[in-house]
C-alpha cells in the first residue's frame, strides 16, 4: 500500500498524454485544467486530506469531486437516434460490460467471425514497430463493422492501402474507414435522463483503469510507499470521452475528420447510440464548486475517504496545485 503523497496535479501544467499523441508534434505531452488525479485502487480503502495551493498570481476557482466514473455521456434525445426510440428506457448498458465509441468498417471479409474478446492484429505493407493489436468488443456482421478498445501501436489514426484485420479465430477483413474515439468499462446507465456513466480504459493515473479486474496488476508501480507517486506524476495518461469521434479513410488521410460520436449498446438490441455531450463530473458529486481560492493562499479538504474505484477528480480555472496526502489500506470486498 502506497502512504504519504498519494497523487499530486497542477492545472494546465501537469503532463499527459495517450495512445494517439504525436511524440514528434507534442514532445512535451498535453495539458489541461481538470484530471481524475487518484483512483482508489480495488480492494483498497484510501483516507487523506486534498491540499489546494495557488501561487499564480491571481484567485483561482476551483472544483472537487468524489465519482466513481470519469465521464458521463449524455445521448442525444430519443427522436434525433437512429432508428429513432421512443425513450431512453429502449436502451440497456450493464455495469461492468465494455462499451466504446471505437469502430472500423471493413470490406472483403473472409466469412470467420470476429470474436467477442479476442485479439485483433492489424498490419498493412510497410508497416512497422511492434505488433499492431487490439482488443473486439462487438462484431456487426450485418454492417461490417467491427468495435474495439486496447489498441496497441497507431493502427486506428493510420490510412495506408490494403490493410488487414486478423482476428485470433480466424477472421479476417481489408480495413476501409477507422473511427477512433475512446472505450472504458460502464458504471452505471440512467435510463430516465439517458445518460452512461464510464470509467474510461485509457486512464492512468496512480493505477491503470484497464486493469480493473486483475488486482496484482492494477498499479502503475510495484513499488509501495514513495514510488508509487514519482512514478505515476510521470506517466498520466488519459483518452477522454468526446462528442465526436475522428474518422480516418483514405479521404480523411492527415488528421481525420470529425463525426458525431456513438457509443455501442452490446446486449439488448444493440444499438449503436448517438451522443449529444460529454462532462467529466456531476454537481452532485461535487464536494466543492467554482470555490476561490486567493491568491498566495492554501486550502485544505480533510476527512476525506475513498472506496475501491472512485476517482479524485479536479479541476482549476488556473495553474493551482492539488496534492493528495494519506494512507491506503487493504480491505477485503464481499459480494451481497
Amino acid at each position: 500500500m502506497a502512504n504519504g503523497v498519494l497523487a499530486s496535479f497542477q492545472s494546465a501544467t501537469t503532463k499527459y498524454s495517450h495512445d494517439f499523441v504525436d511524440p514528434t508534434t507534442n514532445p512535451n505531452g498535453l495539458v489541461r485544467a481538470d484530471f481524475p488525479m487518484y483512483t482508489c485502487p480495488g480492494a483498497t480503502i484510501a483516507s487523506g486530506s486534498l491540499r489546494i495551493m495557488n501561487t499564480s498570481g491571481a484567485a483561482v476557482t476551483v472544483d472537487v469531486a468524489v465519482q466513481d466514473y470519469t465521464c458521463e455521456i449524455q445521448f442525444a434525445a430519443p427522436g434525433s437516434q437512429s432508428p429513432v426510440v421512443a425513450n431512453f428506457s429502449e436502451f440497456s448498458f450493464v455495469p461492468n460490460q465494455d462499451v466504446t465509441s471505437s469502430a472500423i468498417i471493413v470490406n472483403g471479409h473472409n466469412g470467420t467471425a470476429f470474436v467477442v474478446g479476442e485479439t485483433i492484429t492489424v498490419s498493412w505493407s510497410g508497416s512497422v514497430g511492434p505488433t499492431q493489436t487490439g482488443k473486439v468488443v462487438y462484431w456487426d456482421a450485418a454492417n461490417l463493422k467491427l468495435w474495439w478498445k486496447d489498441p496497441v501501436g497507431e493502427w486506428p489514426t493510420t490510412v495506408a492501402a490494403s490493410m488487414t484485420v486478423t482476428g485470433a479465430g480466424g477472421g479476417s477483413a481489408t480495413i476501409t474507414d477507422s473511427y477512433v474515439g475512446t472505450w472504458g468499462r460502464c458504471v452505471a446507465y440512467d435510463r430516465l435522463a439517458g445518460q452512461l456513466l464510464v470509467q474510461n480504459d485509457s486512464l492512468v493515473n496512480n493505477v491503470k483503469s484497464s486493469k480493473y479486474a486483475l488486482l496484482n496488476e492494477q498499479r502503475v508501480s510495484g513499488i509501495n510507499g514513495a514510488g508509487q507517486l514519482s512514478v505515476s506524476s510521470r506517466a498520466y495518461a488519459w483518452l477522454p470521452s468526446l462528442s465526436t469521434v475522428t474518422l480516418y479513410n483514405s479521404g480523411n488521410v492527415v488528421g481525420g475528420v470529425a463525426q458525431t460520436a456513438e457509443w455501442k449498446e452490446t446486449s439488448g438490441s444493440a444499438a449503436e447510440v448517438v451522443i449529444s455531450a460529454v462532462s467529466y463530473s456531476n454537481d452532485q458529486n461535487k464536494i466543492l464548486k467554482n470555490y476561490s481560492v486567493p491568491n498566495n493562499s492554501e486550502v485544505s479538504l480533510t476527512g476525506l475517504v475513498l472506496e475501491q474505484w472512485q476517482n479524485l477528480y479536479v479541476n482549476a480555472s488556473a495553474g493551482a496545485s492539488f496534492n493528495f496526502i494519506g494512507f491506503e489500506e487493504a480491505t477485503t470486498i464481499t459480494s451481497a
